[in-house]
């Protein structure tokens, strides 16, 4: 059995994620404009693509952590909802050619590729499984939550609650930008006190490899993809140097 990198992550996810519903309503509308299946890449606990499945689409999601996976079959099970969890990458996968009317890559997924070789790889491969007017959804962070070495090694309190069982914990990141690299080294610890007052930190590493509008187009259009939206939130507000997301919307290119 591999290592899972985000097997603290997974015990603590949902109650930090699960209130976010500000993007869901964005990937049922794209969803919606296909009868082909659908695909998540980075499902991680299933908040997603469950609630695809719950709307009617035939739905497939992809994540390389089996403690996250196990999360979303549980919450998938729960609603007596059929969705096919696959782990792996996509790299690391055979996604059936042509088989996706809507990909969609949420909330930073993409920034898991370790650079752009790796991103166009990634792009290529995702194209080749869309049908030929499929649509794919990237969700970036945009201008206003890029890279900022200013605040390196700052310690920010990210999320103050609790989990299903009632444990209480608190959430805390500690960033290390690299702006030549476009690279944010970022370290989740997640800290929780048990009854006789001992603190207990889980942490995590995540390497995330930031790409800027301009770099994505290129990325877009060497993967045969063609870029035709581009928004700076999921209302689809137009990008700009206010933006705190960067949602880009591409499609096969003919041929």
């Amino acid at each position: 059995m591999h290592h899972d990198p985000y097997a603290a992550d997974a015990a603590f996810y949902d109650a930090i994620h699960d209130g976010f519903r500000d993007d869901i309503d964005l990937w049922l509308a794209y969803a919606g404009r296909t009868d082909r299946p659908v695909l998540e890449v980075g499902c991680g606990t299933g908040r997603i693509a469950v609630e695809l499945a719950a709307h009617g689409h035939d739905v497939t999601g992809i994540d390389p952590s089996p403690a996250m996976l196990a999360r979303a079959r549980r919450r998938a099970d729960e609603r007596g909802l059929d969705v096919r969890f696959i782990e792996g990458r996509v790299l690391d996968l055979a996604l059936e050619p042509g088989h996706y009317g809507f990909i969609v890559v949420p909330l930073d997924v993409f920034l898991y590729c370790r650079d752009g070789d790796e991103q166009r790889a990634t792009l290529e491969r995702l194209a080749e499984a869309l049908t030929f007017d499929g649509t794919l959804a990237l969700d970036l962070p945009g201008p206003t939550a890029w890279l900022d070495p200013a605040t390196n090694g700052q310690p920010v309190l990210a999320f103050s609650g609790e989990t299903e069982d009632g444990e209480t914990f608190e959430c805390w990141h500690v960033h290390e930008d690299d702006l030549a690299e476009q690279v944010r080294t970022l370290r989740v610890a997640y800290e929780t006190v048990t009854e006789e007052g001992t603190v207990r930190r889980r942490v995590s590493v995540h390497r995330l490899r930031y790409v800027g509008r301009w770099e994505l187009e290129y990325l877009l259009e060497a993967a045969g993809l063609d870029l035709v939206d581009l928004f700076g939130d999921y209302d689809l507000s137009p990008l700009d140097s206010g933006s705190s997301r960067m949602v880009a919307i591409a499609r096969r290119r003919p041929g």
